[in-house]
């Protein structure tokens, strides 16, 4: 029996091409994978993060309590910040630099942002809506339009598609 030449060039490039396929689809595998142990570990530490737990405590206990984040920033004419309102400012840069980092990590495809959407729609929600005011503050202070814009874009886009409700099995 004779192979042609023609057919085995063809049987060869065919079977090239399937290895190459099967490689690119391995490597997009892997990095999806990746991804999502990536965040899977993120979320798993931020729920261990103790300075996490406490900012986010503070952020709403202040909230709660009706005074002003805006005195944070400016405080009130003759009047310095306390020792406690300092330690407190603290732990609101803390909270809004780590939304700010995630939606860093989000935007630039190092986490999955179907999983922590999912984890914590309504916690990163709440945080913005709450923390809104001192944002622009900051804002405002620092003559900086850009300040907390990652953890803000997050927001936008999540509130224009929230999250859905399971369907029931």
């Amino acid at each position: 029996m004779i192979i042609d030449a023609n057919a085995l060039q063809i049987v060869s490039n065919a079977l090239l091409l399937l290895g190459v396929e099967v490689a690119v689809g391995t490597i997009i595998y892997n990095v999806r994978t990746a991804k999502k142990t990536q965040t899977a570990n993120f979320l798993f530490e931020s729920r261990q993060d103790r300075q996490y737990t406490e900012s986010l405590h503070v952020l709403k206990k202040i909230h709660r309590s009706g005074k002003s984040f805006r005195s944070y920033v400016f405080p009130a004419e003759g009047h310095a910040i306390t020792e406690d309102e300092m330690e407190e400012r603290r732990k609101f840069q803390y909270i809004l630099n780590f939304y700010e980092r995630v939606a860093v990590s989000i935007r630039e495809g190092i986490y999955s942002e179907k999983m922590i959407k999912r984890t914590s729609f309504t916690t990163v929600i709440e945080t913005y809506d709450i923390a809104e005011p001192l944002i622009k503050a900051i804002r405002e202070h620092i003559k900086s339009e850009t300040t907390y814009q990652e953890f803000e874009w997050l927001v936008r886009r999540w509130k224009a598609s929230p999250l859905k409700k399971n369907r029931p099995l």
